[in-house]
């Protein structure tokens, strides 16, 4: 029996949907180029996904493979989603397969060395796909694909998991710490996130508070100082209460101006149009 990923709402979907009308825009723009076209997803999942409405759909892998791209990399540390996911494609796209790596593995392992190909000088561009599970994406790995210069890059930053990991208080655990200034990529993250309160406690001088949307500025800032171009309006992701529980990034690696102005536009287009402000 094949296994089946089970999760998410109804951003589940949304999120796909967003990923998907880009891949479609994006090899629309590019068909007539002379690039090479090439799709990354760090965390491709089983190929499709139970709702908890028992609507199956399909998952960014196998929305992937409907678009014209000439190769297709999927990564999956989960062995039994990634076993699971070839045989989805060996059934639906037996055609591609000849294109298509897999890598059972942890995703920053995998993108290791991915700023060290050749991307440019062989006339590859792409599309990169991060949906993490909770806080496993180091944000050394967007730097190394920021430095290939060659991707756009969509990233589901947890909004929700790592928000957990941060008290209202601002007195963070040491090991806490560690793990989100790997997150974040920088050890300032307190300061961009928290401020003194604005009245202060006679018995606590040592107690912050957090600064009002400070964790989703605080992203958009660094995705900014990390890559070339940032869609100015990334989209919340709620669940059926009305929590946040994702922030939808898009970010481009590629320094040519014509493609500083029109990746950002068209994924500031869809996000605008899929509720982002």
């Amino acid at each position: 029996m094949i296994e089946q990923q089970t999760f998410g709402d109804f951003w589940t979907e949304q999120k796909l949907d967003v990923v998907e009308k880009y891949l479609s825009a994006y090899t629309t723009a590019l068909k007539n180029q002379s690039f090479r076209l090439c799709y990354i997803d760090a965390f491709s999942g089983s190929g499709n996904v139970l709702l908890k409405n028992d609507r199956v759909i399909d998952g960014s892998a196998l929305r992937a493979l409907r678009y014209p791209f000439d190769r297709y990399f999927f990564f999956e540390k989960n062995r039994s989603y990634h076993l699971a996911l070839l045989e989805r494609i060996s059934a639906d796209y037996p055609d591609k397969l000849k294109n298509i790596t897999t890598k059972n593995g942890d995703c920053n392992e995998l993108l290791d060395g991915i700023e060290n190909a050749p991307w440019l000088s062989r006339q590859w561009r792409g599309v990169i796909f991060l949906d993490p599970c909770a806080m496993d994406l180091s944000w050394a790995s967007l730097e190394k694909i920021s430095k290939t210069q060659a991707f756009d890059v969509w990233y589901l930053f947890p909004l929700s998991a790592v928000t957990r990991n941060l008290p209202n208080d601002g007195k963070v655990p040491p090991a806490w710490e560690a793990n989100l200034t790997r997150i974040f990529g920088t050890p300032d993250w307190k300061q961009r996130i928290y401020q003194q309160p604005s009245q202060m406690s006679l018995f606590d001088n040592d107690s912050l508070e957090k600064i009002p949307d400070g964790l989703e500025a605080f992203i958009k800032s660094r995705l900014e100082q990390t890559f070339h171009t940032v869609a100015p309006n990334p989209l919340v992701l709620k669940n059926s209460t009305n929590s946040p529980m994702f922030l939808l990034c898009f970010a481009g690696s590629n320094p040519n101006e014509k493609a500083r102005q029109l990746s950002p536009r068209i994924a500031g287009h869809i996000l605008k149009n899929m509720g982002g402000e």
